[in-house]
């Protein structure tokens, strides 16, 4: 069995032979594999007194430097010697160019000796590779992405139930918020992860973050009842929401001066700022549902207190959430105790900490739902903070604690700067998003200073930075017990500056840059009993900037495991190991380390007394666990493909047994490779490593999944690199003939819907329209305007066009060439302007006169990526319509020429393809299931059928037959 450590993957060209796998292999980092030989060699070098450095000379590469995506560097050679290089470990050409473009931290080691007689010498080059579109966040550390999720196995979720909060009663017009989480038996947290699904809310599906997740039903546009019966694996939680025949809003705004009790089921829309006085407490009952208009802000210098349950919670919102309010500003001594509570959209003012001075220091400037001042005290119990564009809260010395709270989709929960911050059983999700791409923009769930500060049972990830950050700031201590980090780009816990004091206990962190990190300045940092497995890094002294280092990181009773690193101590003030500044002992690491020497090697297959170690951090039920191919699209572009590429699988969690699942790989109908991978017990990713064939002609490649072993193929089970197979269908060219109107007076209020019936004012003719009273647009003008100039400022113009088949299309695009601004609609619906009138009526010039169409020569029109509508398109008539207007009476010229372009993916079945299905299709598909009737595991590229992957059969024919029918788009 392979019990190969996690490996991220690199791109390098640099190989070496495993032997036993007779394999190309990609090397993982000296310091984890060769460090012991090499200080060997230093040593005796040293001992004999015969190192010498500065006789041997590297062009292109100077040591301790850091060099952005790549560095070129030679070993110069003399006559008279021999030379070896080592990079990483790893031999290299000396005397010739070598270049490196994995970022990371690299050794290069030359030795040379004389061919005759003299000492040998030796020469020790450090240096990093650092991405570019990283900055300078991951000094040092390969680039990081956390992989994507796999769903539980339905056995992870024996023994448990699924708990649904969302308004019983609610008024027509907003949307719905909903927040599930999957308990135990117990009532604690269940990390499953799965996707929640109804019949009749297909939009509305919600993705659970290791049981936690939550959403929004549409808008109810009637009265009645809502029956919402949502399912994740084998659970289910029926829900019935009455939405209201009629609402009566009290609307509220000013100041409260006096005690004030709302009641329950209170319908409040603020208007206006809204204050609640010193001395003053303002009262709210169960299910109460609170709108509040843009940008308007509740100040309190009293006290609030809200009291939702989880059968009738309380909601926050505004209404239109594309038009967020501000938030809550707790002044100095105030008060707020909010219980089972929703809030949304908040957060309207993106730079709030810069137009409101005074309000403390914060790395985020947007909106806090919660602004809390000197020694206010806040407590939520039971709320859902759902995707709102600002962040949680911001305290100045305050009091906050959270119980069971959930908080999702913001840029970050804010920053505390002194008081307490105390969070029990709380999820924080989704900094932003899980699925937005990496920017360095301090998003990160918490960033804390001074404290005390605590989190007790407690899950943080899917941050686009750090899970904790407690940083620059104020001496302060922080407790970490019984948490869950996962899939944050940089640390789970991040510790400096100070000095900072912080205690992890019985916790996990996984698919993270960092697990821990004791960095600059003065962290003081004891983990005991905790699990960091597939990260980057497991515990890590050091960080990646250039600053002094003088805390102490101690991690004992540990286990980490299956991490690219699973300990380093490496800071950047001298480049050194700091291990006078490290405590490792008594952990479980994935292998020997010489540099911690007082730990044991993980292997939980010849000591199963191993693996019960980790039945402390599993809370899921059964040893069966998912597993799929860890991408975020199943469909990739063939010429994503390198020379090596790998291909991670990842379970769903870690296990107490051993899992394995097969694989095969495809060159279009040749079987390319088998294997098998093994997961031992703890590790949760493997890699698929494989060369691009060497075929000029290859369609597609594919990656399979079969059979797992203590596992289900609960993710993607087959991955597709194939050529974009894209067919251009051309719906409106230049030249086709159009209806147009021109703008003496308004035409008809429904002029561009797809139903009207132009009359005898509407003209015929081809595009492009226009005039031209000087030189330039004379050669692209089909339609001659001659009496527009002096007499109408805008032409109206519509043309019908085609889609078969909506769903088939992948692409749509406006191409639009104009003189001077114009309107575009689509089936009478708003899809594009430019300098357009305001308001947009027929004697209106144009908001510039300074755009100029194109004709001849180079230029090009304008691309408008219109992709986000093809959903609305009707399959077969649409009409495209567009209303363009002049700059003024006694311009000189004016044109337009629109063009539409769709681009549709091949139909199930265009199996040649060429953009139909026909008998030529047939006959293919029926070469390919004949091939495959000797091969159950061969699946070639005619594998139809998209809901029975993996097989060729009479279903595939079905959706073949069924396309034939239907014809082409």
């Amino acid at each position: 069995m392979d019990h190969k450590a996690f490996q991220y993957p690199k791109q390098v060209s640099i190989k070496s032979q495993n032997r036993q796998t007779n394999r190309s292999v990609r090397f993982t980092g000296w310091s984890d594999i060769t460090g012991k030989w090499f200080y060997l060699a230093l040593l005796v070098a040293m001992i004999n007194s015969s190192l010498s450095m500065g006789q041997i000379s590297v062009s292109g590469l100077a040591t301790k430097q850091i060099y952005t995506n790549s560095v070129t560097f030679t070993v110069n050679t003399e006559s008279g010697y021999q030379y070896s290089a080592l990079l990483d470990g790893i031999p290299v050409a000396v005397g010739f160019a070598v270049t490196v473009n994995t970022p990371d931290y690299h050794e290069l080691l030359v030795q040379r000796e004389p061919i005759s007689t003299g000492d040998q010498e030796v020469l020790l080059v450090q240096f990093i590779i650092k991405a570019s579109e990283r900055f300078d966040t991951e000094w040092g550390l390969p680039v990081w992405t956390p992989l994507p999720l796999v769903h539980s196995a339905s056995q992870e979720y024996a023994d448990g139930h699924l708990q649904l909060v969302a308004p019983s009663v609610y008024p027509a017009g907003l949307e719905i918020p909903v927040a599930a989480r999957v308990k135990d038996s117990v009532d604690q947290r269940l990390a499953v992860n799965g996707i929640l699904t109804a019949e009749n809310f297909s939009g509305s599906d919600i993705q659970l973050f290791r049981g936690s997740g939550s959403g929004f039903l549409p808008a109810a546009t009637q009265s009645g009842s809502i029956d919402y019966q949502p399912s994740c694996g084998p659970l289910t939680a029926p829900k019935t929401i009455a939405i209201e025949s009629e609402t009566h809003w009290q609307t509220v705004s000013g100041a409260i001066n006096t005690d004030s009790n709302w009641g329950e089921k209170a319908r409040i829309h603020i208007t206006g700022q809204l204050s609640v006085a010193s001395g003053v407490t303002l009262t709210m009952g169960a299910g109460s549902v609170v709108t509040v208009d843009p940008d308007l802000e509740i100040m309190v210098w009293g006290k609030i207190v809200v009291n939702g349950t989880l059968a009738d919670p309380v909601v926050f919102t505004a209404p239109d959430r594309s038009e967020p309010w501000g938030g809550f500003v707790f002044e100095s001594g105030s008060q707020g105790d909010f219980t089972g509570t929703f809030f949304t959209a908040s957060g309207a003012d993106s730079s709030w900490f810069d137009n409101n001075s005074g309000r403390g220091s914060s790395h985020r400037h947007e909106q806090c739902l919660f602004y809390l001042g000197q020694n206010v005290e806040l407590e939520l119990t039971d709320c859902y903070v759902l995707e709102t564009p600002g962040q949680l809260a911001h305290g100045e010395n305050a009091r906050l604690t959270l119980s069971d709270c959930l908080v999702q989709k913001m840029v970050t929960c804010g920053q505390y700067n002194g008081g307490q911050l105390t969070a029990t059983n709380c999820e924080f999700i989704e900094f932003p998003s899980a699925t937005a791409g990496f920017v360095d923009g301090d998003n990160d769930a918490f960033y804390l200073n001074g404290g005390p500060h605590t989190f007790t049972g407690c899950l943080i990830g899917w941050t686009l930075d750090d899970g904790i950050d407690a940083g620059q700031g104020a001496e302060g201590a922080v407790i970490v017990d019984n948490c869950w980090f996962e899939s944050c780009y940089h640390e789970a816990m991040a510790w400096s500056s100070g000095p900072r004091y912080a205690t992890v206990t019985d916790t996990v962190a996984m698919n993270c840059g960092q697990a821990i990190e004791c960095g600059y300045d003065d962290p003081f940092i004891d983990a005991d009993n905790c699990f960091f497995t597939a990260n980057l890094v497991g515990a890590r002294f050091g960080d990646n900037y250039a600053r002094s280092f003088d805390g102490f990181l101690d991690v004992q009773n540990s286990l980490l495991l299956f991490n690219y690193r699973d300990v380093w101590g490496r800071a950047w003030d001298n480049w050194q190991l700091h291990l006078s500044q490290m405590e490792i002992q008594n952990n479980y690491l994935t292998r020997a380390d010489e540099n911690f020497p007082n730990n044991m090697v993980w292997a939980p297959i010849a000591h199963p007394d191993q693996a019960a170690l980790l039945t402390s951090f599993k809370n899921t039920a059964g040893t069966l666990v998912g597993v799929g191919i860890a991408v975020g699209n199943n469909e990739i572009d063939l010429a994503g493909l390198s020379e090596v590429n790998t291909v991670p699988v990842r379970l769903s969690t870690f296990t107490t047994v051993p899992v394995a699942v097969n694989y095969a790989i495809y060159a279009d109908a040749s079987l390319l490779t088998r294997g098998l991978l093994n997961f031992i017990p703890g590790q949760t990713v493997q890699n698929i490593e494989f060369a691009r064939p060497e075929d000029e002609n290859l369609r597609q490649v594919r990656i399979v999944l079969t059979e797992p072993t203590n596992a289900e193929l609960t993710g993607y089970s087959r991955i597709i690199y194939q050529k974009p197979y894209i067919i251009q269908k051309d719906l409106v060219v230049e030249g086709d003939d159009w209806r147009y109107f021109k703008g003496v007076s308004e035409p008809p209020s429904d002029w561009n819907e797809l139903n009207f019936e132009p009359d005898s004012n509407w003209l015929s003719g081809p595009s492009g329209f226009g005039y031209e009273t000087d030189s330039g647009y004379e050669s692209c003008i089909a339609t001659n305007l001659t009496d527009m100039k002096g007499k109408y400022l805008s032409v109206y113009a519509r043309k019908l066009f085609r889609v078969g088949r909506p769903d088939q299309l992948s692409e749509l695009i406006l191409s639009m060439n104009w003189d001077d601004g114009y309107i575009a609609y689509i089936n009478g619906e708003v899809v594009n302007s430019r300098y357009a009138p305001d308001p947009p009526s027929y004697d209106e010039p144009a908001s510039t006169g300074n755009h100029e169409g194109c004709c001849g020569g180079s230029c090009t029109a304008d691309r408008i990526d219109l992709s986000w509508f093809i959903e609305r398109l009707a399959p077969g008539e649409n009409v495209l319509a567009v209303q363009v207007h002049n700059t003024s009476y006694t311009s000189s010229d004016f044109l337009f020429i629109p063009e539409l372009t769709a681009y549709a993916r091949p139909l199930p079945g265009d199996v040649e393809p060429d953009g139909d299905v026909d008998i030529s299709d047939l006959a293919i598909f029926s070469a390919a299931w004949l091939a495959a009737e000797g091969d159950p595991e061969f699946i070639p590229a005619c594998d139809i059928d998209p809901d029975n992957p993996g097989l060729i059969n009479l279903l595939d024919l079905n959706v073949l037959g069924t396309n034939w029918l239907d014809g082409a788009d």
